[in-house]
Parts: C-alpha cells; structure tokens; sequence
C-alpha cells in the first residue's frame, strides 16, 4: 500500500470512532484488515502499535509484528464479574474458532506467509483499499456464510442505527436481566406484566417488561433451534480476547470518546450487524469492566474510557489479581495445615515468619476482643472468616487458628484476652536473675532471730511448688507449748517501689488452673529464694503464740519475727496422714502436738461462733493440655476428712488472728478481715435436711460476705475470731505482702508505706483484680470439666454418675443442684419428677459445649442404670 492510500485510510477510520457512524459498505471484505492497520498506526501514539509493526503488517510480515507488538504493549488485565458467569450460560460453548474480526487480523497471522506476501503484491484492490485485506477474503466469506446460518428466518439488512427498541412479538429475541447478570432468551409468551422468555437451555422465565434490556434485530419468528445456532454463533464472536483493547485503541485514538449503539458497537467490532453479532457486542461490553463503560441503559449504549481511567482500572485489577492470588495461597495453606497432626502442624512461629503473618494476626486480634468492629484490620479478619465460610466471631477466629497450629487445641482463650500468663516482661526476668546473683541489703538483718534449730515441718498438695508456710512447736521451760508458724519472707527480697512490685500487684494472685499454676512472682524467685525449701535456710516472718487451756489465743504471748528457718522435713498432705493413721505418737510427737493443739483450737472457734462448712470439693487435673485428647481428671477433696489438712488450715487461721491482734496492739494500717453475723437456719430446719452435704449447702446458702477493713480490726464470724489478717501466702496473693511490708515497717518503728486510706484504695483495687481472676479460674475449670464429660461421653455413650441431690435452685422450673458422689462436684440438673434433698440419682451427659464450658447431664432412671457403665461405683459396690 502505498504512503497516500494508507493516509486515506487512517484518515476514514479516525473519522469513524469520532462519529460512531457505520463502516462504509465498500469496506465490508477487507473491513477488519483495515481496521487493524488503523489501530496499529494510531496507536502509535501512546506506544501501543509502533511504526515498525505497521510496517510488518503491511509485508506481511505477522508473527514478527505480534511479537514485537506484545513486546510493546502491557496486556490489560481481564475482570472476572457475575455477569461473564451467567450470560448464556444454559448454553454450551462451542471451541472457540478464530474469527474474523478486527482482533485477528491485528494480531493473527496469515495460513501461508509467502501466499501473503504474495498477495499483498498481486494488485488486488477492492473499493478503493489496498491489497493487505485480499489473503483473509476467503476467510471472512466461509466465516460469514457459517454465522450466517444463524441469522433470522428471513435474511433482512439491519439498520446500525438501531436503537433495540422494537416491540416484542413472540419469537422475538431479547437480552433482559436476571439477577446480577443478563441473558438473552426468546419471547414465548405474553404475560400481564412482561413476556414468558426461553432461553437456548430451555429454561423458562417471567420476565417483567422493564427488565428487557434490549430486543435484538430481527424481528419476531425466531425458533428455538434460531436462538440455539444464535447463541452458538455469538459464543465463537466473543471467543477472542483482544476483541475490546484493540477496538478501544481505535475508538479512543485522539482523545474523542464517541458513544455507540449495540448494533454501531457490533458493527465496529464485526464488520456486521446481525443478531449473532449483536449477542457477541453485549456479552463482551456487559463483562468489559476495563475498555468500555455504559453510556445510556434504554437503549444500552457504550462510550470508551479515558486512558486514565483505563490506567487506573488496570492497576486496580492487578491489585485485585495480586489479592486473589495471595488468598488462593492462604486458603491452600490453611487446608494442608488443618489436615496435619498436630505434631507436624506449624507453630505460631512460623506463621508469622510467614507471607501470611498480617491475615492471622488480624484473626488473633478479632479472637482476643481487641479489635472494634471497624478498621482495615477487623475488615481483613471478618472478610477472611466470611469467605472461608465461618462467622466474623472470636470463636470462629479462635478455633481457626487452634486448627491451623497457631494456637494449641486447648488455648484458654478467656486467660489470653485477659493478658495472663506465665510469662513475665523481659526487664522484670532480669531484675528477678539481679536479685539471685546479688541479693539486696536485709533490711531486718539486725532483727532476724536464727530458727534454724527448730524441728520445721512444710506440708503440702504433691504439686505445690511455692511453699510459703511451714509449722514448728517450741516447748517452753515451764513446760508450756509456743506454736511457731513460719511464712516465708518475699518482702525481704522485693522492696514496695519495685518493678517485680508493681508486676504483682497488677496479678494480684497466683492462678491455680487445672493445667498448673501462673505464678505472681517469676518462678525463679517463686520457686527459689522465696520458698521454704527442706534443708535450706531461708529468710521468713515467724508467729508464735501460745494458748490457753480452752484454746484461746494468749494475745501477751504473740511475737511476730523476721527469722531464718530450715525446714526439716517437707510432707505431703498424704504423707502427713499416713504418719498420723500408722504412727504413734511417740513416734511423731511433733505431728501429734500440732493435730492436738489445731483440734483444741477447732473447738474454741466453734464455742465462739464460727460456722463449720464440711463441704467436698473437687480437684480438676489435666495432663498434656497441649495435645488433642488430653487426660482429664476429676477427684474429691475433703478437707474434714484429711487430719493433716484440717491441722494446717487451723494453724493458719491461729497465724492470722496473732498478727490481727497485734495489729490492733500497735495500731497498724492493714487488710483486716471480717464477716458479719449470718442468720443461721434454726436447728429444726437443720434437721429437716440430710445431715452432710445437704446440711452444707444449706448453711452456706445463709452465710454473708466478707470485708475488708484497713484502721482496725472487726469480727470475723465465720471464723469465730476478734482480729483476722490473711498473712500466711505473700508468694502468691498480693494482700498478704502488703501485710508484710506494713508490719515489720512498724516491728523496725518506721512509718508503714501505706495510710489506712491509702492502703483502703489499694485493697479495693486488689480486692476487683482476684473477683476477675477467680472468675477466669471458675471459667478454666468449666472448660475442662465440659472436656471430661465430653471424653468420657463419646467414648462410652451409655455412661453413667451417681450423685446426690443437694437442694432446689428454682423448684418452680425444675432446676435443682447435685453432687456428683466421688468427684466433688456440683452441678446444675432439670428434674421433670419429684424428687428431695439427699436422694441418690444416675445422670447422664446428654450434651457438652466445651468451647463455653457447657455441659448437661439428665436423670436416668434406676432400672436402666448397669453399673458396668458407672464412672464413679464406689459408693455402689
């Protein structure tokens, strides 16, 4: 072609995007290889088509113009939307077959390079164009006899500008919208409202009037077997996907952005207006969300972006593409993490050293409550739950990331929101490891009396780890007996104003979970130079006092002592009852003494009012938390049935009410105990009830709570005592250490750190901050005891647990409170049948909600009870 003809053409091209205006009939054979040097010559422009690949073209010259052009132009990312799903997609797309358009001749390349360049020279002209269009007139024929076949009954020249607003007759065909997408159908049937509309699968739908989009050209009397071929034809138009950006090129070239009617659009695209066409022009502009944008809806028209906004819109779409990648490798990642055991699962570690890291902190965060329903990160974990089929809920979160290795399966995540773990901040590690390789100046170091000659028994659970108290007796010359009771020294370590301080007060208590213990103080300490430990001196506050005959406290008699202890034998509760069942007391005289003294003690206290609660409890122990099944165990704990505990708890009440009077003495601030007068059932009521448990319950049910005083003491009638200061735990309840930092700034005659006033503000936030813990403690314990039924429950459904009926909770709905016999536990049961306080029942789990704590047990009737399935027989055998 030569530099004039080639100027002519661009110059009917230009003019053509400019105005929307049809592509003149004489260009109708070589129409799309015109078409294509047109948008390889203005878009050299932007550097989409260079001069060089106009001139391969035109030599034909193909494969090197196609390479050199995707050399020079970035590909525009493609959009996925509902509409590209849903369009026709009753009917089955054939292959696609390459069609001529103005895509391909852009871009594909001729049968025969030598048969094409020989016709580009052979002279071939056809309405005034160059021979560069002659190799694929053949081609377009064969192709335009297949689509065709196709068209209308009766073969009738469209009008481009058609605007697809004819009336609908039946057969006519028609694109309406459905939902979030479009189809194109045939009119079947007029209805009141709209038209009985069958698509080419054969699917029928009511489509109201204003929801037809657009009547295709034709006319009425269109046949299924019409709509079919139609469908097919358009299928195989719309197959090419550099359709659109070559025609944007085009049409946007010089800045004008022309607006097109379907029937312009499928012209410009097509060289051909036909209902196929026209099919293919809405099925690529309805999925287009890059090139083209909606101009006008009645009827449907399309304008061509701004190369801006095209711009822009890729970035967009690879943005897009980037996230869907990213959550297709998070998704498979998760996958093949949920389906490992957990022993080769990945640790949160690893995740987080991961390309996942940003997604599951989000979750952790949602998981642990700290994220408000707003922001870019809860969007991020909501949005991640949501697409994975979950709930944007902490549970979900929390059970996601169990799932995945993250988090172990038995996390209390009720412990994690509340930020309570074994774990202290680095700098108060280093303090603690200061405090051993250096310890500080004694500050009683004058006033510390050496006990180590005293015989000093410790006795505690077999996993207690933190022994803060121990028991010696001394025998007075007169022959009299002084009771010494030992507590271990903390506050001789820890100054008020220190960081390892202030990191107790903030936990205020030790946890004891069925798990273990989370310690106030870092275990090196806790467990180390804190601790009474047998065989090694250790700094501690020592009690003594001495009783009268009827065991009353001689309040003349009470020393209060920084001290240095031995302790000489360290017992455990079974140890210590074992010596007292098989022993004599010549034997263990020490152990003896101290069992008769708390005895005469137990005795004073109930002649002075106290309130005796010979209740079980229950003792919840789990070994290997971190694995899937681990090993629950329930058992009962009777304190009045174990000498040796019923002794130590009596020595440590007698503890509390030496340094409660003495307090009073010398007119120290400190944490004192009290209870106000309970009105007590009257000993008929006792008696209507079991003695026992039931009798327990009921007393319990009247007994008022107790407070905190800080200027003086007050009656504790619980205890039966005058004064009361819990002083024998400092290593783990932060009230007892401030007890001791009070006092012995008093025994040395300095001003205690804290005013009663001030000392009232710091019990009151100590006082909330053990309410709250002991709340996640209950909770801990809910966790695993809903874990033990669950076990047990799934591994012998028929499973069974005899308990005794305590008392009514609410008789009117049923609910009444039982205690499982052997497990010391209670439990909340609804009774559909009378039934009385100490009558023995058979339950069973009906059902279990570990993840809340939540178990249900129901009665069982006697004579379905085996006792093959009874968890607890004992007291059936």
């Amino acid at each position: 072609m030569d530099s004039l003809a080639l100027q002519a053409l661009v110059s009917k091209l230009s003019a053509m995007a400019a105005t929307g205006a049809r592509v003149a009939a004489g260009a109708s054979a070589a129409g799309p290889a015109a078409l294509a040097v047109a948008a390889a010559s203005g878009g050299a422009q932007r550097g989409l088509r260079t001069a060089a690949a106009v001139g391969s073209v035109l030599a034909g010259q193909h494969h090197a113009a196609q390479q050199h052009t995707r050399a020079q132009q970035q590909r525009p990312l493609q959009a996925a939307s509902p509409a590209a799903a849903s369009y026709l997609s009753a009917a089955p797309l054939p292959q696609p077959r390459q069609v001529t358009n103005l895509a391909a001749a852009a871009a594909a390349p001729p049968p025969a390079h030598v048969a094409a360049a020989a016709q580009l020279t052979s002279g071939v002209r056809r309405s005034g164009l160059s021979s560069a269009a002659a190799p694929h007139a053949s081609q377009q024929q064969q192709r335009r006899r297949y689509a065709g076949a196709a068209a209308a009954p009766a073969q009738t020249a469209v009008d481009v500008e058609y605007d697809g607003s004819d009336p609908v007759g039946v057969g006519s065909l028609l694109e309406f919208e459905r939902g979030q997408g479009y189809l194109v159908g045939r009119a079947i049937k007029q209805l009141a409202q709209g038209w009985q509309v069958e698509v080419p699968s054969g699917t029928v739908y009511s489509v109201k009037q204003p929801d037809v989009k657009f009547v295709l050209p034709g006319g009425p009397g269109y046949s299924a077997s019409h709509l079919q071929r139609i469908a097919e034809a358009a299928a195989e138009l719309a197959a090419q996907d550099d359709l659109l950006p070559v025609a944007w090129e085009v049409a946007s070239e010089g800045g004008a952005f022309p607006v097109f009617t379907v029937p312009q659009m499928a012209e410009f695209l097509f060289n051909r207006v036909d209902p196929a066409a026209c099919v293919a022009t809405l099925r690529l502009l309805r999925d287009d969300r890059l090139y083209f944008k909606q101009a006008g809806r009645s009827p449907p028209m399309f304008s061509p972006r701004s190369e801006a906004d095209v711009q822009s819109l890729q970035a967009s779409l690879r943005k897009q593409a980037e996230a869907e990648a990213s959550w297709a490798r998070f998704a498979a990642d998760i996958q093949a993490a949920q389906q490992q055991p957990r022993a080769r699962k990945p640790g949160e570690g690893a995740w987080r050293a991961g390309p996942h890291a940003a997604r599951l902190a989000a979750l952790e965060a949602l998981a642990l409550g700290d994220l408000p329903p707003v922001g870019e990160q809860y969007q991020l974990a909501s949005g991640t739950l949501a697409r994975l089929g979950k709930t944007p809920s902490s549970q979900d979160a929390a059970e996601l990331l169990q799932s995945i290795g993250w988090w172990e399966p038995h996390l209390q995540l009720n412990l994690l929101s509340a930020g309570v773990t074994e774990r202290f901040p680095p700098e108060l590690e280093a303090e603690a490891q200061q405090l051993l390789a250096a310890p500080p100046p004694d500050p009683d170091a004058d006033r510390r009396r050496d006990l180590t000659s005293h015989t000093v028994f410790t006795i505690d659970d077999t996993s207690t780890t933190e022994i803060d108290d121990g028991l010696s007796l001394e025998r007075l010359p007169d022959g009299g007996l002084k009771v010494w009771v030992h507590i271990a020294d903390p506050s001789r370590w820890v100054p008020p104003a220190s960081g390892l301080a202030q990191e107790a007060a903030n936990r205020s208590k030790s946890l004891y979970l069925p798990t273990g213990v989370i310690p106030m103080f870092p275990k090196c300490l806790a467990e180390g130079p804190f601790s009474l430990r047998a065989g090694t001196p250790t700094a501690a506050i020592s009690v003594g006092a001495q009783l009268g005959e009827d065991g009353a406290l001689l309040a003349d008699s009470v020393e209060v002592v920084p001290s240095t202890v031995a302790p000489t034998r360290r017992l455990t509760y079974v140890d210590a009852d074992g010596i007292y069942e098989h022993c004599s007391e010549e034997e263990e005289r020490d152990l003896f003494q101290l069992l008769q003294v708390a005895e005469q003690r137990r005795q004073h206290r109930l002649a002075s009012g106290a309130t005796e609660i010979l209740m079980p409890e229950s003792c919840v122990s789990v070994e290997g938390a971190h694995t899937e099944e681990p090993e629950v165990t329930i058992e009962e704990e009777c304190q009045h049935e174990s000498p040796s505990r019923q002794m130590v708890a009596e020595m440590m009440v007698l503890a509390g009410e030496a340094v409660g009077e003495l307090g009073r003495c010398l007119a120290v601030p400190l944490p004192y105990r009290g209870q106000a007068e309970p009105v007590l059932p009257g000993q008929e009521e006792l008696e209507a009830v079991p003695p026992g448990p039931c009798q327990a319950v009921l007393l319990r049910q009247r007994m008022t709570r107790s407070v905190t005083t800080t200027a003086a003491p007050v009656r504790h009638a619980g205890l039966g005592l005058e004064a009361y200061v819990q002083f024998t735990s400092p290593i783990r309840r932060y009230g007892d250490l401030l007890a001791h930092w009070q006092l012995k700034a008093a025994l040395r005659g300095e001003q205690p750190p804290l005013g009663t006033d001030e000392l009232a503000d710091v019990m009151d936030s100590v006082t909330a901050t053990q309410q709250r813990l002991s709340k996640l403690e209950r909770e801990t314990k809910s966790y695993w005891v809903a874990e033990y039924f669950r076990q047990i429950a799934e591994a012998v459904p028929r499973a069974t647990w005899g308990a005794t009926f305590l008392c009514w909770l609410k008789q009117d709905v049923g609910l009444g409170r039982v205690l499982l016999n052997r497990l010391g536990l209670e439990t909340v049961v609804r009774f559909n049948s009378p039934v009385q306080p100490g009558d023995e029942l058979f339950l069973r789990c009906s059902q279990t909600d570990v993840r809340m704590g939540m178990w249900r047990l129901e009665p069982v009737p006697h004579s379905q009870v085996s006792l093959q399935h009874l968890v607890n027989p004992e007291p059936y055998l």
